[in-house]
């Protein structure tokens, strides 16, 4: 019987240590990422928890590769080593510690989609999700694969729902693969590296909404921004509006000014103008406020050379003084 140790942080990491549960392979210790502010984690789980449920060994930690925490690793005598949902890079001494090998995961159709941020860049592009699992090496996201479970990002799919089709698709992936796995059979396919792409790091200012994109390139940057996500946003009345969910409107003639708001219902929902195409606005909040009304006519967003004329006012009045 193989010894696992796993490293992880969030609830996919939760999810894959309940399935080694379930098909009564032995965890020999548990290293979870124990972060300052868990809050900047999307979907960061205490693995302490579920360590405690299940009666396996644990160990917090802050930077993987200490020492400390390879040490403690080594005392574990692992087999295989599954390193899945935290963001840190894994020192190649790693490599060395269990005899088969570490294995990585990612939510995309490997090796389309190497790299970071892969949950928003699949909701963005509608493009396909995964759960892949592979065996890591030094590279990112290239190593061969043991099993995928490849599924379609819909057109109504934001990345809340995108999440949750992963935790699904990770379900599926070890049901086939581990059974076999624990038979012994170890036969990861190598990745086509020439059909490789690959995504880079998105930042919470990516979020911010340019009201002269296309009505359809909006609606998908919500879905993609959207919860576990911090949110696409824009400004009104200098407060930051957060955007959660909207909806493309194909069927009322209409044409307004950029960024202004053409319709507003009883709900709260409010139409605007896009550089090609009108959007619902469904749910949204503000940042620091929850007083303040958008009313037809609103113009969301800046106009960068307003706000430089004003602050150049105010500095003209400050130096005059």
């Amino acid at each position: 019987m193989y010894k696992i140790l796993v490293i992880g942080a969030v609830s996919s990491t939760a999810q894959i240590i309940k399935k080694l549960v379930e098909h009564n392979l032995e965890i020999t210790g548990i290293l979870g990422y124990e972060p300052r502010h868990t809050e900047k984690v999307s979907g960061w789980e205490d693995l302490s928890s579920i360590s405690l449920l299940y009666n396996i060994n644990y160990k917090g930690f802050v930077k993987i590769n200490d020492p400390e925490n390879i040490s403690w690793a080594i005392d574990r005598k692992p087999d295989i080593i599954f390193a899945v949902g935290f963001s840190q890079l894994l020192h190649k001494k790693w490599f060395s510690v269990s005899k088969l090998g570490c294995i990585g995961f990612h939510p995309t159709k490997l090796p389309l989609g190497r790299g970071r941020a892969p949950l928003a860049w699949i909701t963005l592009e509608q493009s396909y999700g995964s759960a892949s699992f592979f065996l890591m090496g030094e590279g990112a996201d290239d190593g061969p694969v043991f099993v995928q479970s490849i599924f379609k990002v819909e057109q109504d799919d934001d990345a809340g729902i995108i999440e949750k089709k992963i935790m699904h698709h990770i379900d599926l992936a070890l049901d086939q693969w581990l059974p076999e796995l624990k038979k012994g059979f170890w036969n990861p396919v190598p990745q086509c590296d020439h059909l490789a792409s690959y995504y880079g790091i998105r930042k919470e200012e990516d979020g911010l909404i340019d009201w002269s994109n296309s009505a359809g390139y909006i609606n998908r940057l919500v879905k993609a921004a959207s919860r576990p996500h911090p949110g696409a946003y824009t400004y009104y009345k200098d407060e930051k509006l957060l955007i959660w969910s909207c909806r493309i409107e194909n069927d009322i003639q209409f044409r307004g000014v950029v960024g202004r708001v053409l319709l507003k219902k009883d709900s709260g929902e409010f139409l605007i103008q896009t550089g090609e195409g009108l959007l619902w606005i469904e749910q949204y909040t503000y940042k620091d406020t929850s007083d303040i009304s958008v009313s037809v006519g609103d113009k969301l967003g800046y106009n960068i050379e307003d706000e430089i004329y004003k602050i150049k006012a105010i500095l003209k009045k400050i130096q005059s003084e």
